[in-house]
């Protein structure tokens, strides 16, 4: 990221550029026996076993059959070569969740995939669902009408991130779409008459729009992704998701990602994945689990020390630092955005009042590096992927567990090391202490003793939401 001096208007570097479109040309036709030979019955070899210790790959305890081999280079994964050449200029080696997913999206197989966000499984899905739609174009002389590929994602920005994927690594040949609520319908109707997309990005609801008005049909959909699918059913979606798996083929292959395994999630991979989909974590899944590589820290602080802290931690922050605060009000947002601005800190707010296009504007300056400081409230904690924020600082204790499991996720991604900061209040926040110190202690950090003391006073706490 270019450097950015935390007073507006005094720039130490070039600011970062949005990521560039690859150009990936259409991959020519390959024999097959070009292409790697996967089996899910092959023995795993002592490499494939040590990939699989280092970054805690494992199946469902229950299942069988075996995993297929992970993919653990780019020359090995089962893509066209002009693709292969675009990954590695970007990337070193596939994320653990590409590795192993990878393979058993190329064997057919449904797939139940936990692993935390920033893990880089969006290019787990799209690159097997380009490869699809590149066998259907072999197989066929002319392409549907209708989409082929179908992912399912919680929010406007995740759909938007996705879409901007597809963008960038997808051939001039597919054709991709995002459908989501914020804006209004008819336009996004207009586009998908004449774009017919092989790939649709869609938020549920807005989906469920679509398919009432006759303008989306999913009865060529080959294959269905749901992303994040636990903050989908945390947003009360389950009702439309239920709706739109009815109306794909039964015949498809289905892929469901998410960072928790909740009951929830667990009775919709239950209902409409096939009986044995292949199920993989990444990771610590099992159970939520903060981020090994997010260093906590912890301030006891009165409602009115907060500003103050805050000024002293932004002051004290390195020119290439760029941070997430977090509150639970937009009021609060919005009260410290105009406080930090008017103190010189560039800085953007964003919460769920604020017009879409708004949102849209402030959430692209922050992306792209042009400033280093967002408020927000909760819209913020899941299914942003900005990869290179340093810092998160909750103002306000998290409404629950999973919620501050997911605040402090904002950093530490993509391989890279960060910082939470968590403001505690003794007047009410004791009820979270056996939590906090439960979940750092579990992540390898330590602890201040006040906090262990009020942890040990408190015992248990009596709001179900910080039970761990």
């Amino acid at each position: 990221m270019g450097m950015v001096s935390k007073k507006r208007g005094v720039e130490l570097g070039s600011v970062a550029e949005s990521p560039k479109k690859l150009k990936v040309a259409p991959e020519p036709v390959e024999p097959e026996a070009s292409e790697p030979k996967l089996s899910a019955e092959k023995p795993l070899g002592p490499a494939a076993w040590r990939f699989r210790a280092k970054f805690q790959i494992s199946a469902a305890r229950a299942q069988q059959p075996k995993l297929p081999e992970p993919v653990q280079s780019f020359e090995e994964a089962p893509f066209g070569r002009r693709l292969k050449d675009a990954l590695m200029e970007s990337f070193s080696a596939p994320s653990p969740i590409q590795a192993q997913a990878w393979p058993i999206c190329q064997l057919g197989h449904d797939l139940v995939a936990v692993a935390k966000t920033g893990s880089g499984k969006t290019l787990a899905f799209l690159l097997p669902a380009f490869k699809l739609i590149s066998r259907w174009s072999k197989s066929n002389e002319e392409m549907p009408g209708h989409p082929l590929v179908l992912v399912l994602a919680p929010t406007r920005e995740l759909a938007t991130q996705i879409q901007n994927e597809c963008e960038r690594f997808a051939s001039a040949k597919v054709r991709s779409m995002a459908i989501f609520g914020g804006t209004p319908k008819g336009p996004q109707g207009k586009e998908l008459k004449k774009k017919m997309p092989q790939v649709l990005v869609a938020t549920p609801g807005r989906l469920q729009d679509f398919l009432s008005s006759g303008e989306v049909n999913l009865s060529q959909a080959q294959l269905l992704v749901l992303d994040e699918a636990d903050r989908m059913l945390d947003m009360g979606f389950e009702p439309e998701i239920a709706k739109i798996l009815s109306q794909a083929p039964p015949a498809r292959q289905t892929l469901l990602f998410t960072a928790t395994w909740p009951k929830a999630v667990k009775r919709i991979a239950e209902k409409y994945l096939t009986l044995r989909p292949r199920h993989v974590n990444v990771g610590e899944t099992e159970e939520l689990a903060a981020n090994k590589a997010v260093s906590q820290e912890f301030f006891r602080l009165g409602d009115d020390e907060k500003d103050d802290k805050l000024w002293q931690i932004l002051s004290g922050l390195s020119d290439d630092a760029k941070a997430i605060c977090f509150a639970n009000t937009k009021r609060r947002i919005d009260s410290f955005q105009k406080t930090f601005w008017s103190k010189g800190f560039d800085s953007v707010a964003l919460h769920g009042d604020k017009p879409q296009k708004d949102r849209d504007r402030d959430l692209e300056k922050f992306t792209k590096g042009e400033c280093w400081l967002m408020f927000a409230t909760d819209v913020c904690s899941r299914g942003l992927d900005i990869k290179d924020v340093t810092h998160v600082v909750n103002l306000d204790m998290a409404r629950d567990v999973e919620s501050y499991v997911h605040r402090i996720g904002r950093t530490g991604r993509a391989g890279r090391k960060g910082t939470s900061l968590t403001f505690w209040n003794e007047a009410y926040d004791m009820d979270c202490a056996p939590a906090l110190v439960k979940i750092a202690t579990e992540a390898g950090q330590s602890v201040p003793d006040w906090l262990e003391k009020a942890a040990q006073k408190q015992k248990q706490a009596k709001n179900k939401a910080w039970r761990y």
